[in-house]
């Protein structure tokens, strides 16, 4: 390889690197506790190598949540589209949302670690807010977050689910804020319970949605 074709593979290297690094700082230090040059120290790259490809360790942060999350989308979306009924729509959905989010170790345990950043994404989110420190985009346009986009493909989904006569006609806003927030919660706790496998906590809020919390009839 060279030419363009090596210095393309080489950019990917060098930016996989930086990815790889901030994961695992903000795992072991926390996002707040950290700062570039820790990230940079981890990487093993030089610190001009990282402002090539980020100008602060919110934008690697941002990066990695946009990433995971279009992932997240996209298998969620055919898991819930390709449900014959109301509960294969939440198992399914949350399976591949656990598997996505669990296939690294080192995700989860960013996770686990920063807690209140990551509740505050989610929920702020919701709320229409945006967490200190993040930008919101450019310009006069605002810019959709990730968070944001998995909130508005769930609404959408079960909008269609109600429509297709898998659940009773319910608000679809408030029911994806309550999905969301539960499989968060859950996720959380998968980053420090190994027991908890992406199939038992799928089965576990299918259940609890769907069944709700009523005792077992005769």
């Amino acid at each position: 390889m060279s030419g363009p074709g090596l210095r393309e593979h080489r950019k990917a290297a060098n930016r996989a690197a930086i990815v790889k690094a901030a994961i695992q700082v903000f795992s072991e230090m926390g996002f707040e506790a950290c700062t570039v040059r820790d990230i940079v120290r981890a990487s093993g790259l030089a610190a001009g190598t990282f402002y090539n490809y980020f100008q602060s360790k919110e934008e690697v942060l941002e990066s990695i949540i946009q990433e995971i999350s279009t992932e997240v989308r996209g298998v969620v979306q055919r898991a819930r589209r390709g449900a014959p009924d109301g509960k294969s729509f939440v198992e399914e959905g949350y399976l591949g949302f656990f598997q996505v989010l669990s296939s690294d170790p080192g995700m989860l345990l960013m996770l686990a670690r920063n807690q209140n950043i990551f509740r505050s994404m989610v929920f702020g989110a919701a709320a229409g807010a945006t967490p200190a420190g993040f930008a919101t985009g450019s310009g006069s346009g605002k810019k959709t977050s990730a968070v944001e986009g998995i909130l508005e493909d769930l609404k959408d989904d079960l909008r269609w689910a109600i429509r297709q006569g898998y659940f009773r006609d319910q608000n679809p806003d408030l029911l994806a804020r309550a999905i969301i927030g539960a499989g968060f919660e859950i996720l959380l706790t998968m980053g420090t319970d190994p027991s908890m496998t992406p199939e038992k906590a799928a089965f576990f809020l299918s259940e609890l949605f769907l069944q709700g919390m009523q005792p077992d009839r005769a």
